[in-house]
């Protein structure tokens, strides 16, 4: 089924983009939402995202497990890997099936 993509985004014709549901776009903005959002910032969802990572240290395990509270086996996450430059936070590559 076709849904709104996230973030809300406008065809030429201004039209809502949509991404199917199964498809792997779809996952990856859902994973990507995930990420991005900070712990409390959603009201209703105070559990939904994650720790701020940029000052702190990520635990990949913990994400995994957070992440499956909400996406359950809809979104498999594969591994996570924390890459880190001269000391800091750099980038986190999450893979999915």
């Amino acid at each position: 089924m076709d849904v709104l993509s996230m973030p809300l985004r406008f065809s030429n014709t201004g039209d809502f983009i949509k991404v199917d549901d199964d498809s792997n776009a779809y996952k990856a903005e859902q994973i990507k939402a995930f990420m991005s959002t900070h712990k409390n910032e959603r009201k209703m969802f105070p559990t939904f995202g994650v720790d701020d990572p940029t000052f702190g240290a990520f635990d990949p395990a913990s994400l995994l497990g957070e992440f499956i509270q909400f996406y359950g086996s809809s979104i498999q996450l594969q591994n996570v890997d924390v890459i880190r430059q001269r000391g800091a936070l750099d980038t986190i590559e999450v893979n999915f099936t």
